[in-house]
């Protein structure tokens, strides 16, 4: 362990997800996952979301058909309370809605991720707000050489992905420049069950553009885009259909210096939400965000420390005549972790004391973590550790104000502990395995009141989730590997203090996938299959048949020089699945396929 803290103080300037302190994600006591921008290139997958989903044992995503969805996760049966950083700055909507997705991840151009970092289980005492299901962290690319590529794509549904990059390198700067296109054309989307109507999204068309600078101690990132997507949905009165056109436009800038014993980290994003159809209905939030710290040695122990700094603002109208509500608060957050060996065994101690300063209810909230853990001869570390979380209320939820929604200034943050022990190995050909447990209380949920005849917002439900997760990879030969994972969880809640237990709605119990690869010469082939069982069926107000289903992609690429062609297969047997969500049945993947070409120069 001893040797662990000395090798964290060498690399100063690496940070990993889940930790301050150390210099390697696998020696966070806690799940991780690291997808490279190898594996991105390999996947086929079309948004984050679905990378996730393919990736990461234990991640669900909800609505698989195509992009004209929003793209969102579930990780352990928990979607609100979910934190994604961006280059380390935490990226989230201030004005999302109770049991919905905070970040849309068709917001990240998949070309531009150098890897995805994500540690599951409680993060808030590291990161603060929405930290409790785990962290996603997405590190995007910077120039390390110069030269550049250009990609096309095409594929089933009208499916349609251009990009091209460049980067420069000099003695003293470096930059590198990037552009995205992607389009899809009409698909199925979903079916209602009264009356009985197949309903389709008819096009998705969305731009990104993107500039990064580079010194010897400091990068500058600046991340633009908008896509706009229409889908059809049940009429009202005679009309069979309506027609849904919605616009989503982001912007994210960050800026980071390292010095020798400290850093400072800082980031400004914007996103806007235009629901186009109804007049003035939109929603736009934007965050500035500042981070300074540092890590230092103090006898044995390793000390890391800083201070956070985020001031949010939002603006947002339902329509239909409705005032804009705008509001902005912040928050100010000192932290500290220390980790020190104690014999064979590593104490890992996070504190972070978090204030937040608004119009409605002040809140402050000490957020603790403990952890142990040991590593064998072998390499192998086993981890225990309990984690206080918590998740502030979002501006819509205080705040909303329209002709069917009252929001309630009175809303307190959700709290509760989580809690994970396992066994994690140096590599992909070690046995990762763990168990976990976290419970949430005061839930914020959409209720009706009779009494005002809109629906406002309460911290009425709990909620729990535990359940195991394992994951291993086997080289079968030279050129072949074989990788396995799977997961059993059990997410529960209680709509109020006196209702009983009901599983998650929508969520599989059972989740396993396997992965075979083989490599020889020019070519690369990846088939991987994966099945999940046993979703809850139960909404509270009505049931559907939650069928299981298996799932076969296929990939395969041949490389010559600098070009690369890949065929990607999805849903190779037709599987045919829906999700349930609102009363309707969202179609899963279409079998399909896409051809894809780049260049690399």
């Amino acid at each position: 362990m001893r040797k662990v803290l000395a090798t964290a103080l060498l690399f100063f300037v690496v940070f990993f997800t889940g930790s301050r302190i150390y210099s390697d994600l696998y020696e966070v006591p806690a799940p991780t996952y690291v997808i490279t921008a190898e594996e991105i290139r390999q996947s086929g997958a079309t948004d984050l979301g679905t990378l996730l989903d393919r990736n990461v044992p234990g991640i669900f995503m909800k609505k698989k058909t195509g992009v004209s969805q929003q793209s969102e996760v579930v990780i352990r049966g928990i979607t609100t309370e979910i934190l994604v950083l961006v280059d380390g700055i935490p990226y989230y909507r201030s004005s999302h809605l109770a049991d919905g997705a905070t970040v849309d991840l068709r917001s990240f151009p998949l070309e531009n991720i150098e890897r995805v970092e994500v540690v599951k289980g409680g993060g808030s005492a590291i990161y603060g707000s929405m930290a409790a299901g785990g962290v996603i962290n997405i590190i995007t690319k910077k120039p390390v050489a110069s030269g550049g590529m250009i990609l096309a794509e095409a594929g089933s549904n009208d499916w349609r992905r251009y990009y091209v990059s460049g980067n420069a390198l000099g003695d003293n700067l470096s930059a590198g420049i990037w552009y995205e296109r992607t389009e899809e054309g009409r698909r199925r989307l979903f079916y209602d069950t009264v009356p009985e109507n197949r309903f389709d999204s008819l096009e998705y068309m969305g731009d990104a553009y993107g500039l990064v600078l580079r010194g010897s101690s400091w990068v500058l990132r600046v991340t633009t885009g908008e896509y706009r997507y229409k889908y059809l949905t049940p009429g009202w009165g005679q009309d069979p259909a309506d027609l849904n056109d919605e616009r989503k436009e982001y912007g994210r800038y960050s800026f980071r210096y390292d010095a020798d014993s400290w850093y400072l980290l800082t980031g400004y994003d914007t996103q806007r939400y235009e629901i186009l159809q109804n007049a003035g209905n939109f929603y736009e939030d934007s965050a500035f965000t500042a981070e300074f710290g540092g890590r230092s040695a103090m006898g044995e122990a390793l000390v890391a420390w800083g201070i956070y700094y985020r001031y949010e603002e939002t603006e947002f109208s339902d329509g239909w005549g409705d005032p804009a509500v705008s509001k902005d608060r912040f928050n100010l957050a000192p932290f500290l972790e220390v980790s020190y060996p104690a014999g064979d065994w590593l104490v890992n101690l996070g504190l972070r004391y978090e204030v937040w300063r608004q119009e409605a209810n002040d809140h402050e909230e000490l957020v603790p973590k403990i952890s142990i853990q040991r590593q064998f001869a072998n390499g192998n570390i086993f981890y225990l550790a309990a984690s206080r979380v918590f998740a502030m209320p979002s501006f819509y939820e205080m705040y909303a104000e329209s002709s069917w929604t009252a929001g309630n200034p009175d809303l307190k943050p959700e709290k509760g502990w989580s809690y994970e022990t396992g066994i994690k190995g140096p590599d992909e050909y070690s046995w990762s395995a763990g168990v976990f447990y976290t419970g949430l209380e005061d839930k914020i949920k959409s209720v009706y009141d009779p009494g005002i005849y809109k629906y406002t917002y309460l911290n009425l439900a709990d909620f729990r989730t535990y359940g195991v997760e394992i994951s291993r990879s086997w080289k079968l030969a030279e050129k072949w590997v074989f990788s396995l994972n799977g997961t059993w969880q059990y997410p529960e809640e209680k709509q109020d203090i006196s209702s009983p237990w009901v599983r998650s709605y929508g969520v599989p119990e059972w989740e396993i996938g396997g992965a075979l690869k083989f490599s020889t010469g020019p070519w690369k082939m990846i088939l991987d299959v994966s099945w999940a069982g046993n979703q809850a069926g139960n909404a509270g107000w009505y049931d559907w048949d939650a069928g299981d289903y298996v799932l076969v992609d296929l990939a395969v690429s041949w490389e010559a020089g600098d070009d690369t062609i890949t065929l990607f297969c999805f849903n190779l047997l037709d599987e045919k699945y829906t999700y349930n969500s609102a009363g309707w049945h969202y179609y899963g993947p279409e079998r399909g396929f896409r051809l894809r070409w780049e260049r690399r120069f």
